[in-house]
């Protein structure tokens, strides 16, 4: 249903599809969907888990990590249907769909904190329900679900290249369509960044980690 209002949408109306649009489309919506999907999920599950917050001393942290570990289960399963819809598009495997798991194991990495810090501002900021939903609705249109950087002015490519999501999407197409190597720098600094990213919100919630019962009872 995503994809064929997608495609009729951008790949027909505005007339900018091309040959491969179908599966440049379907990889930017199936790995979208498993990023924004995993924020939401994981953004209320500190709110949704206060009960056993309050009775037992578990680290806030198990709650929204079960979210976005559950949501990356499914995404197994999907990535499977994927790749079996790539090849009877006619992109069948080469050696290159060897080096998914590594844009995915980043994708991972990314979503780990996002989802992780939503979650932890979520018991202090009540409106980032509200805020939430509508900042990943915009970074859809702003993250290459869509577009490539062909349509860019290359004096603009700088700020897609700030996106990480944009990143993982063109690594994602590199590899799985257009069968050549993903830019290894720019994913070497974005694991770089990753990592910090990690670090800072585990650092954040060691020290939130007590502040959680109160809050959550008040």
């Amino acid at each position: 249903m995503h994809l064929a209002v997608y495609y009729l949408a951008f790949g027909v109306l505005l007339k900018h599809g091309g040959d491969d649009y179908v599966a440049f489309l379907l990889i930017g919506i199936v790995h979208w969907l498993w990023f924004s999907k995993s924020i939401m999920n994981a953004s209320q599950a500190i709110l949704v888990g206060r009960g056993l917050i309050l009775q037992l001393p578990l680290h806030t942290g198990i709650f929204p990590l079960s979210e976005i570990l559950r949501d990356l289960i499914k995404q197994v399963i999907v990535v499977a249907i994927l790749m079996l819809i790539l090849s009877s598009m006619g992109y069948l495997p080469t050696t290159y769909w060897l080096i998914y798991p590594v844009i995915f194991l980043l994708q991972i990495l990314l979503t780990l904190p996002c989802g992780g810090l939503v979650a932890a501002l979520m018991p202090f900021i009540p409106d980032l329900r509200v805020i939430v939903p509508a900042c990943l609705q915009l970074a859809m249109f702003l993250s290459g679900v869509f577009f490539s950087s062909d349509l860019v002015p290359e004096s603009f490519h700088w700020l897609l290249n700030l996106n990480p999501v944009f990143l993982l999407l063109e690594a994602y197409r590199d590899i799985l369509i257009r069968h050549e190597q993903p830019d290894w720098h720019m994913l070497a600094s974005l694991l770089a960044a990753l990592l910090a990213f990690n670090i800072l919100v585990i650092a954040l919630y060691s020290r939130c980690n007590r502040q959680y019962a109160r809050i959550i009872q008040e």
